[in-house]
Protein backbone atom coordinates (compact mmCIF):
# COMPACT_ATOMS: atom_id res chain seq x y z
CA UNK A 1 0.00 0.00 0.00
CA UNK A 2 1.31 3.43 -0.93
CA UNK A 3 0.95 6.21 1.60
CA UNK A 4 1.08 9.96 1.29
CA UNK A 5 4.49 11.42 2.12
CA UNK A 6 4.40 13.25 5.47
CA UNK A 7 5.74 16.42 3.79
CA UNK A 8 2.95 16.37 1.24
CA UNK A 9 -0.38 18.09 1.82
CA UNK A 10 -3.56 16.14 1.23
CA UNK A 11 -4.49 18.05 -1.94
CA UNK A 12 -1.19 17.48 -3.72
CA UNK A 13 -0.63 14.72 -6.24
CA UNK A 14 1.38 11.77 -4.97
CA UNK A 15 5.00 11.59 -6.14
CA UNK A 16 4.27 8.71 -8.52
CA UNK A 17 1.16 7.59 -10.33
CA UNK A 18 -0.44 4.33 -9.31
CA UNK A 19 -1.77 1.71 -11.72
CA UNK A 20 -4.60 -0.38 -10.33
CA UNK A 21 -4.98 -3.64 -12.23
CA UNK A 22 -7.40 -6.51 -11.71
CA UNK A 23 -6.76 -8.93 -8.87
CA UNK A 24 -7.84 -12.39 -9.99
CA UNK A 25 -7.00 -15.73 -8.35
CA UNK A 26 -4.32 -14.15 -6.17
CA UNK A 27 -2.59 -12.50 -9.12
CA UNK A 28 -2.41 -8.89 -10.28
CA UNK A 29 -3.57 -8.91 -13.91
CA UNK A 30 -3.65 -6.05 -16.42
CA UNK A 31 -6.90 -5.83 -18.39
CA UNK A 32 -7.08 -7.90 -21.56
CA UNK A 33 -8.02 -4.75 -23.50
CA UNK A 34 -5.03 -2.81 -22.08
CA UNK A 35 -7.50 0.06 -21.49
CA UNK A 36 -7.31 2.20 -18.36
CA UNK A 37 -9.37 4.98 -16.85
CA UNK A 38 -7.43 7.93 -15.38
CA UNK A 39 -7.80 8.51 -11.63
CA UNK A 40 -8.10 12.25 -11.13
CA UNK A 41 -7.67 13.99 -7.78
CA UNK A 42 -10.84 16.13 -7.71
CA UNK A 43 -9.24 18.82 -5.55
CA UNK A 44 -6.31 19.42 -7.94
CA UNK A 45 -7.58 18.01 -11.25
CA UNK A 46 -4.25 16.18 -11.54
CA UNK A 47 -4.02 12.57 -12.64
CA UNK A 48 -2.76 10.47 -9.74
CA UNK A 49 -3.09 7.07 -11.35
CA UNK A 50 -5.09 4.81 -13.60
CA UNK A 51 -7.46 1.92 -13.06
CA UNK A 52 -8.03 -1.08 -15.33
CA UNK A 53 -11.15 -1.05 -17.50
CA UNK A 54 -12.14 -4.70 -17.47
CA UNK A 55 -13.54 -6.32 -20.57
CA UNK A 56 -16.02 -9.20 -20.73
CA UNK A 57 -12.96 -11.45 -21.11
CA UNK A 58 -11.59 -10.18 -17.77
CA UNK A 59 -14.97 -10.72 -16.09
CA UNK A 60 -15.17 -14.26 -17.46
CA UNK A 61 -11.65 -14.94 -16.18
CA UNK A 62 -12.58 -13.64 -12.73
CA UNK A 63 -15.80 -15.66 -12.59
CA UNK A 64 -14.00 -18.81 -13.73
CA UNK A 65 -11.31 -18.33 -11.07
CA UNK A 66 -13.98 -17.79 -8.42
CA UNK A 67 -15.79 -20.95 -9.54
CA UNK A 68 -12.52 -22.87 -9.27
CA UNK A 69 -11.88 -21.50 -5.76
CA UNK A 70 -15.42 -22.09 -4.50
CA UNK A 71 -15.21 -25.82 -3.58
CA UNK A 72 -12.13 -25.42 -1.40
CA UNK A 73 -13.19 -22.09 0.13
CA UNK A 74 -16.73 -23.20 0.94
CA UNK A 75 -15.46 -26.47 2.45
CA UNK A 76 -13.65 -24.51 5.19
CA UNK A 77 -15.62 -24.13 8.38
CA UNK A 78 -17.31 -20.80 8.96
CA UNK A 79 -15.00 -20.38 11.94
CA UNK A 80 -11.92 -20.82 9.72
CA UNK A 81 -13.26 -18.31 7.16
CA UNK A 82 -14.05 -15.83 9.96
CA UNK A 83 -10.47 -16.19 11.23
CA UNK A 84 -9.20 -14.80 7.90
CA UNK A 85 -11.63 -11.91 8.24
CA UNK A 86 -10.47 -11.23 11.80
CA UNK A 87 -6.89 -10.85 10.52
CA UNK A 88 -8.15 -8.54 7.79
CA UNK A 89 -10.05 -6.47 10.38
CA UNK A 90 -6.82 -5.92 12.31
CA UNK A 91 -4.95 -4.91 9.13
CA UNK A 92 -7.62 -2.33 8.29
CA UNK A 93 -7.39 -0.86 11.80
CA UNK A 94 -3.58 -0.70 11.56
CA UNK A 95 -3.71 0.97 8.13
CA UNK A 96 -6.83 3.14 8.52
CA UNK A 97 -4.92 6.40 8.16
CA UNK A 98 -3.23 5.30 4.92
CA UNK A 99 -6.51 4.01 3.50
CA UNK A 100 -8.21 7.29 4.39
CA UNK A 101 -5.41 9.30 2.75
CA UNK A 102 -5.97 7.39 -0.49
CA UNK A 103 -9.71 8.13 -0.29
CA UNK A 104 -8.92 11.83 0.15
CA UNK A 105 -6.73 11.78 -2.97
CA UNK A 106 -9.13 9.77 -5.12
CA UNK A 107 -12.49 11.15 -3.99
CA UNK A 108 -11.78 14.63 -2.65
CA UNK A 109 -13.30 13.86 0.75
CA UNK A 110 -11.84 15.50 3.80
CA UNK A 111 -9.81 13.27 6.12
CA UNK A 112 -12.60 13.02 8.71
CA UNK A 113 -15.08 11.72 6.12
CA UNK A 114 -12.48 9.34 4.72
CA UNK A 115 -11.66 7.92 8.15
CA UNK A 116 -15.40 7.43 8.76
CA UNK A 117 -15.68 5.59 5.41
CA UNK A 118 -12.95 3.17 6.51
CA UNK A 119 -14.38 2.77 10.03
CA UNK A 120 -17.93 2.07 8.80
CA UNK A 121 -16.65 -0.52 6.31
CA UNK A 122 -14.60 -2.18 9.01
CA UNK A 123 -17.70 -2.40 11.22
CA UNK A 124 -19.19 -4.81 8.69
CA UNK A 125 -15.94 -6.79 8.71
CA UNK A 126 -16.31 -7.01 12.49
CA UNK A 127 -19.92 -8.19 12.11
CA UNK A 128 -18.79 -10.87 9.63
CA UNK A 129 -16.34 -12.14 12.26
CA UNK A 130 -19.35 -12.94 14.48
CA UNK A 131 -21.08 -15.07 11.84
CA UNK A 132 -19.91 -18.40 13.32
CA UNK A 133 -22.33 -17.70 16.19
CA UNK A 134 -25.05 -16.03 14.11
CA UNK A 135 -25.45 -18.56 11.29
CA UNK A 136 -25.51 -21.82 13.20
CA UNK A 137 -28.97 -22.81 12.03
CA UNK A 138 -31.33 -24.98 14.03
CA UNK A 139 -33.42 -28.13 13.94
CA UNK A 140 -37.02 -28.00 15.18
CA UNK A 141 -39.33 -30.92 15.71
CA UNK A 142 -42.60 -29.36 14.57
CA UNK A 143 -44.79 -32.44 15.07
CA UNK A 144 -44.47 -36.12 15.92
CA UNK A 145 -42.76 -37.20 12.70
CA UNK A 146 -41.83 -33.86 11.10
CA UNK A 147 -38.54 -32.07 11.63
CA UNK A 148 -37.59 -28.73 10.05
CA UNK A 149 -33.98 -27.77 9.55
CA UNK A 150 -32.74 -24.19 9.15
CA UNK A 151 -29.34 -24.13 7.37
CA UNK A 152 -27.11 -21.47 5.91
CA UNK A 153 -25.35 -22.77 2.80
CA UNK A 154 -23.03 -20.84 0.49
CA UNK A 155 -24.57 -19.87 -2.85
CA UNK A 156 -21.40 -20.03 -4.96
CA UNK A 157 -19.97 -17.14 -6.92
CA UNK A 158 -21.67 -13.81 -6.22
CA UNK A 159 -21.09 -10.35 -7.67
CA UNK A 160 -21.08 -6.97 -5.98
CA UNK A 161 -21.21 -3.85 -8.15
CA UNK A 162 -20.44 -0.79 -6.06
CA UNK A 163 -20.38 2.99 -6.62
CA UNK A 164 -17.21 5.04 -6.32
CA UNK A 165 -18.40 7.61 -3.78
CA UNK A 166 -17.76 5.49 -0.67
CA UNK A 167 -14.84 3.38 -1.90
CA UNK A 168 -14.28 1.41 1.29
CA UNK A 169 -17.60 1.37 3.14
CA UNK A 170 -19.97 0.30 0.35
CA UNK A 171 -17.95 -2.68 -0.98
CA UNK A 172 -17.62 -3.88 2.59
CA UNK A 173 -21.38 -4.00 3.06
CA UNK A 174 -21.26 -7.21 0.97
CA UNK A 175 -17.70 -8.53 0.68
CA UNK A 176 -16.98 -9.76 4.24
CA UNK A 177 -20.40 -11.34 4.74
CA UNK A 178 -20.29 -13.09 1.36
CA UNK A 179 -16.82 -14.48 2.06
CA UNK A 180 -17.41 -15.65 5.63
CA UNK A 181 -20.63 -17.39 4.59
CA UNK A 182 -18.55 -19.40 2.09
CA UNK A 183 -19.17 -17.63 -1.18
CA UNK A 184 -16.58 -16.38 -3.64
CA UNK A 185 -17.08 -12.81 -4.81
CA UNK A 186 -16.38 -10.78 -7.93
CA UNK A 187 -16.22 -7.10 -7.02
CA UNK A 188 -16.79 -4.49 -9.72
CA UNK A 189 -16.68 -0.71 -9.51
CA UNK A 190 -19.66 1.04 -11.11
CA UNK A 191 -18.34 3.62 -13.54
CA UNK A 192 -20.73 6.31 -14.71
CA UNK A 193 -20.21 9.15 -17.14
Amino acid sequence: MRSVNNNQTMGEAPPTETTVNNYIAGQICPPASKDYLPIINPSTSLQIGQVALSSPQDVNTAVSAAQTAFPSWSSLTVKARAAYMLKFHALVRENAQQLAQLIVLENGKNITEALADVAKGNETVEYACSLPQLMQGKIDRVSGQVTCQDRRDALGVVASIVPFNFPFMVPFWTLPIALVTGNCIVLKLLITD
